[in-house]
């Protein structure tokens, strides 16, 4: 059983989720053939904190701008972007269309089967439902219906993000959580990340990362974006938010 004691964590044969320190959890993915575990995908100073900080910031300026509220997601992980931008929009009281990238099938069909109400791995559902509570009480919404937002509205959930991707629509806010440049060094690259901005971003577009780089920083200005270098969640040193006008 999940519990919010720091000394105690839920594992099975995959996952390892550890309590952060404002009581939501992150995960870490186990390898037992090489006998270690992953990196954590969140700080342990705080998950949902840490994801309210770099992307509810992101979310806020889409409606601040008033930009059309398609967003896309990379790196679903524990679905707490999703959740924070389902409880901001039933605060705003505005409808959205989002894409969300997730490599890993077990992370995306436990977080869809949850949003339909289907079976979810009892550790899973709560830690879905514990940041769904986070984002409704920060936003001061009701979490119930900020899950039926989720239900209900277009949620395409995709698969493997390289080069060859194709996107049908064009993006005003881009949450890029994915997994660092050590575990995922081909979504990093300078090449990889000019290419992307030029097919996914609608030509005002906000970006958002807990990363802050200089291969980032140049494929930001190189895409006409504007960076803003904020400082980074706790021990992290900085972190990146950009605009394009």
């Amino acid at each position: 059983m999940i519990s919010t004691n720091s000394a105690e964590k839920s594992t099975n044969d995959w996952y390892l989720f550890e309590p952060t320190d404002d009581k939501s959890f992150t995960m870490r993915f186990i390898n037992p053939e090489a006998g270690f575990a992953s990196e954590c995908m969140h700080s342990l100073r705080g998950a949902f904190s840490e994801t309210n900080y770099i992307y509810g910031h992101a979310i806020r300026q889409c409606l601040l701008s008033a930009l059309p509220t398609r967003f896309l997601s990379v790196g679903l992980g524990l679905g707490y972007c999703e959740n924070l931008l389902a409880a901001l929009m039933l605060q705003a009281k505005q409808k959205f269309y989002l894409e969300s990238f997730e490599v890993d099938i077990r992370l995306r069909e436990n977080f869809s089967n949850w949003i339909k109400g289907d079976s979810v791995h009892p550790d899973f559902e709560r830690v879905y439902d514990q940041s769904l509570k986070s984002s409704a009480e920060l936003c001061e919404v009701d979490f119930v219906k900020s899950k039926a937002l989720l239900k209900n509205s277009p949620i395409e959930f995709r698969t493997l993000l390289d080069n060859e991707t194709t996107f049908e629509k064009r993006f005003s806010c881009i949450l890029f959580d994915a997994f660092s440049s050590k575990s995922t060094p081909e979504l990093w690259t300078q090449e990889f990340l000019e290419k992307f901005f030029a097919k996914a971003c609608e030509p005002k577009c906000v970006f958002a990362t807990y990363a802050c780089t200089g291969v980032l920083k140049r494929a930001l200005k190189n895409s006409g974006f504007e960076i803003e270098i904020r400082p980074g969640f706790s021990s992290k040193r900085d972190s990146t938010f950009a605009v394009r006008h």
